[in-house]
């Protein structure tokens, strides 16, 4: 298990750290969480998962709750509700008190509900409600007659129930009316009924906001909490009279609350039916701002701060075309009258689904078009359109049981490309999806530490554990296989079968097979086992498999075969599982040919294709446009022609192949699979690749060999290789930025420019320090002078190729502005004085060093090739001055931000005899366990590769690259 946590942190570290910003806020675990690579606070419990590695988007979906340690269930209990009583319509009224010092809600429920098995039991959910006993009744709805209550066991502090306890049973087949009064909290946990704050002209002003999802309505009132317990809502919401409210349905009446002056009820339509945790409401002093008339028929709302509304334009256009566009896809109409998207300043997640009021955290609603990256811009979008496909996968048909949540946010992840695609061609999110989706959820299935997608869950706490990647991003995945091999068209009509099939009910995975078979039947579509049997391997088993292609280049067939792929297998494994799949094959060796198909059976390891159609000269690819969830290996002369296509004309094969290819061979490479020669000759044709696909598939790795060469003799014949590729992809894009720039060359020149200007390329250093000076000069004019898109480049440039004055200003713009880039640019500076400055500085109150970026300077001295040994100095030579100024809590994550790039066994020891030296803070830290298995993995990594690369690097230098490529 040693060897296999520590490939971890080097995938980790290979895979994400092109994707790191270093943005952070302070220790905070939540946040801790989202670093990439991750760092992992320690378990309370010390038998916790020693590693967590959330969705990519995990700031954007993940509903993170804090525990409730009061609240743990105990060992083995059953948490589920009886289902003997199930509800058909509650009536709920609440009155929030929005006010420093109550922040209580009044509230009254009244829940009909149906008696399915004889019981004098009435159970439901509920949380740190205060419940009102002599105000509980239970009526016979069919004679009107009351019934006595005998009893009230309250369990909320143990399993989340209460129960009413009646004095005979009652009738199967009878209805009941429920209702009770109660008072809950506003809580600060950004979970159930909620309070939020913002500051507009100096004041701060609150509001009150639901997010219920998964188990968190009964935070707000009784309910049966479970998405299998579908109801109707009728919500009534009390509000002061110069407020505002909104819930999922539209507001039919006002009226005033007797007894209040100046508050009134806003009483709300009956909603369809749903599950509790989609229920929403809001009350705040937002404004609802129209979308134009005509993009829509649905009536369509965005919420936000009144100071805010100039920030609303770009959702209200692209919300209404999103809605429209699924409307064609699933061929059936948005189920409600209207559609509002609210944004919160104070959110758990990125963004919730509540039917018909789509909540979201700011930034992913609100785009300032002045200073918005194109990345924030594409994330608005990619989030509107994964929320609003949730309007039917999840609300329509809700998954029966949490332990399908891959249904709702499996499909949503990938119809958010889809959504996407249709309002913004030019983003090319169908490009992106292998960048975004399936290499970077590779790395964390190619774990034993993985999970499958589908499995058993019960506890508040588990189910909440099942927003992750693997829900997200590998659901993504196998459903985007899955619609390859049915046939596009087949799929998007299976699917309108089992929405409509299922509609306003609840469902599980079976049920849409079953739609997808009956589909794929009638249109003729031949599978070599049903679908059923096809995707119940791909989601009841964790990991996926390795294709290795052994070509005959007499026969002109292949050996194929399928394996686990694993970063490093441990030898102690006990897992029972025979790692095998139904793995759809497809392959080609001309792009203007249909694609050839076969198919690996979950029985069979190997099996041998007797024609693939290409003479013993032409190259084979396989997994056509990377559309199925495996890796590929080819044998040795198969790289070869690969590598000779690619150099003679790479366009030949398709971008996201290209991007499979380097993607595949590096990972390969990383596990001692192929030789990094290999991985490496496939690089030679990237002087002549201008896609952005292809260029960031690659890029991370690149950078992880970056890191472990700096300090080594290959360095300069490493770095010389590296510009003789780069530059000319960084001379295409250019360093300036225009309006008519396609969104990929955006992202495209952000990568090239990254790369060039570290490299020293003279064109793009040169125009950094200009565009700096000018902004020196007009310091007020930021947004003009320098692209949102560029501006961490053209900084950091700016600082590690000036002097004390570019320095200078760099940190009265982070003072006066409080602006971050700034500060992580003084961090890219190349001379140690300054840097041991920096961190010393953050010992220093009055220094003009905020607290809550001091992990932010740390993180990223450590990350500078100067200043990492300078970090690691200071963490040695400083800990009692650390100690005394910020505490002990940044001491783990300091230590793993250090080994990041340690690759010597003499910085080993040093970072042992540290971790030895402090044995209560450091001795049992996850943190330093992750760093000093990273150290190790680098150290072997260099013991292994530096000889083969070198000799490569040597062989490949620009001045010989004609003949080397001619060879």
């Amino acid at each position: 298990m040693t060897i296999s946590r520590s490939l971890l942190c080097v995938l980790l570290i290979a895979v994400c750290a092109a994707k790191a910003n270093g943005q952070y806020d302070g220790p905070d675990e939540v946040e801790l969480l989202q670093l990439e690579p991750a760092v992992v606070p320690d378990p309370v419990d010390g038998v916790s998962r020693w590693w967590y590695t959330p969705s990519q988007k995990a700031h954007i979906y993940r509903h993170k709750y804090p525990k409730n340690i009061a609240a743990q269930p105990r060992q083995g209990e059953d948490l589920r509700l009886p289902g003997d009583i199930l509800p058909r319509l509650y009536t709920i009224r609440l009155l929030p008190f929005i006010e420093v010092g109550n922040w209580t809600t009044d509230g009254y429920v009244e829940i009909l509900v149906d008696c399915v098995i004889s019981t004098v039991n009435i159970s439901m959910n509920s949380l740190d409600l205060t419940i009102d006993l002599a105000s509980i009744t239970v009526t016979d709805e069919q004679t009107g007659n009351p019934i006595d209550v005998v009893n009230f066991i309250d369990e909320q502090s143990t399993r989340e129930l209460i129960t009413i306890q009646v004095s005979r049973p009652l009738t199967v087949g009878r209805q009941y009316r429920i209702t009770m009064k109660f008072i809950s909290i506003l809580n600060a946990l950004l979970a159930g009924f909620y309070r939020s704050s913002y500051v507009e002209n100096g004041e701060t002003k609150y509001l009150a906001v639901t997010q219920f999802e998964a188990t968190d309505a009964r935070r707000s009132f009784p309910c049966f909490d479970e998405p299998t317990m579908k109801a109707n809502f009728t919500v009534t919401v009390g509000r002061p009279e110069t407020w505002t409210s909104t819930s999922n349905m539209p507001l039919t009446t006002t009226e005033p609350i007797v007894g209040m002056p100046g508050y009134v009820w806003d009483n709300y339509q009956t909603s369809v039916i749903m599950s509790s945790y989609l229920v929403a409401f809001m009350v705040s002093e937002f404004i609802g701002i129209p979308a134009e008339p005509g993009l829509s028929n649905v009536e369509f709302r965005i919420w936000a701060r009144p100071d805010a509304r100039n920030l609303t334009d770009y959702s209200r256009d692209i919300g209404p075309r999103i809605l429209e566009f699924f409307e064609s896809f699933y061929n059936i109409d948005y189920p409600l009258p209207k559609q509002d998207m609210a944004a919160i300043p104070d959110f758990a997640a990125g963004a919730m689904e509540n039917w018909g009021l789509i909540t979201y955290r700011e930034q992913y609603l609100l785009v300032d078009p002045n200073t918005a990256t194109a990345r924030a811009i594409q994330l608005a979008a990619v989030v509107s359109a994964h929320e609003l496909a949730h309007q039917w996968f999840g609300n329509l048909v809700t998954m029966d049981w949490w332990n399908a949540l891959w249904l709702n946010e499996g499909f949503a992840s990938y119809m958010e490309y889809l959504g996407t695609d249709a309002v913004e061609p030019d983003f090319k999110m169908n490009d992106q999806f292998i960048l975004e989706n399936l290499q970077y959820v590779f790395g964390i299935d190619a774990l034993e530490t993985s999970r499958p997608i589908n499995i058993e869950v019960n506890t508040p706490a588990e189910i909440n554990s099942m927003f992750d990647a693997i829900s997200y991003e590998k659901g993504s995945c196998v459903i985007r296989m899955c619609a390859d091999f049915i046939g596009f068209e087949t799929f998007q009509r299976g699917l309108t079968r089992y929405l409509n099939d299922n509609a306003y009910g609840n469902a599980g995975q079976d049920n849409l097979w079953a739609a997808l078979q009956t589909q794929a039947d009638s249109e003729n579509v031949l599978l070599p086992a049903t679908v059923k049997e096809i995707m119940d391997t791909w989601t009841f088993k964790m990991g996926f498999p390795l294709i290795t292609v052994t070509r005959n280049y007499q026969t002109g067939g292949a050996i194929v075969t399928q394996n686990r792929f694993l970063l490093r297998k441990s030898n102690d494994t006990t897992d029972p599982i025979v790692y095998q799949w139904w793995v759809p094959l497809t392959y080609t060796s001309d792009y203007t040919q249909a694609t050839k198909r076969d198919w690996l059976s979950v029985n069979e390891v190997s099996k041998t294709l007797t024609s693939l159609g290409a003479a013993a000269n032409q190259w084979i690819i396989f997994n056509v446009d990377q559309q199925n969830y495996y890796r590929v290996a080819y044998d040795a002369v198969n790289y070869g022609l690969i590598r000779d296509q690619l150099i003679a004309d790479h366009q030949r094969v398709s971008d996201n192949n290209r991007a499979q290819l380097l993607d595949d061979a590096f990972t390969l490479a990383l596990t001692e699979l192929i030789p990094y020669s290999e991985a490496l000759d496939l690089t030679l044709y990237l002087k002549n690749e201008r896609d952005y696909v292809p260029w960031h598939a690659v890029l991370s790795e690149l950078n992880y060999i970056d890191i472990m060469l700096y300090n080594f003799v290959e360095f300069p014949n490493w770095k010389s290789y590296m510009t003789s590729i780069v530059e000319p992809y960084y001379t295409a894009v250019g360093f300036q930025e225009t309006q008519a720039d396609p969104h990929l060359i955006k992202y495209s020149r952000i990568d090239a420019m990254n790369w060039a200007c570290r490299l020293g390329v003279a064109d793009c250093v040169q125009n950094s320090l200009s565009t700096y000076a000018t902004l020196m000069s007009q310091p007020d004019n930021l947004a003009q002078i320098v692209s949102p898109n560029e501006k961490s480049t053209i900084l950091r440039t700016a600082i590690e190729n000036g002097g004390q004055a570019e320095y200078d200003f760099a940190f009265n713009q982070y003072k006066t502005k409080g602006d971050t880039s700034f500060l992580v640019a003084m961090c890219a500076s190349k001379q140690a004085t300054v840097l041991s400055g920096l961190l010393d500085m953050l010992l220093d109150p009055t220094s003009g060093i905020l607290r809550s970026d001091v992990n932010l300077v740390f993180n990223n001295v450590a990350n500078n090739p100067i200043g990492n040994e300078i970090a690691l100095d200071f963490l040695i030579n400083r800990w009692d001055d650390i100690q005394n100024a910020l505490g002990s809590a940044y001491f783990g994550t300091w230590y793993r931000y250090v080994c990041t790039r340690q690759n010597t066994q003499a910085g080993l020891d040093k970072l042992i005899q540290l971790r030895d030296a402090h044995p209560v803070i450091l001795g049992n830290s996850n943190s330093v366990k992750q760093g000093l298995e990273t150290v190790e993995s680098n150290i072997k990594w260099v013991s292994l590769n530096e000889g083969e690369i070198g000799t490569w690097l040597a062989g490949h230098q620009p001045a010989k690259n004609f003949e080397a490529i001619r060879q």
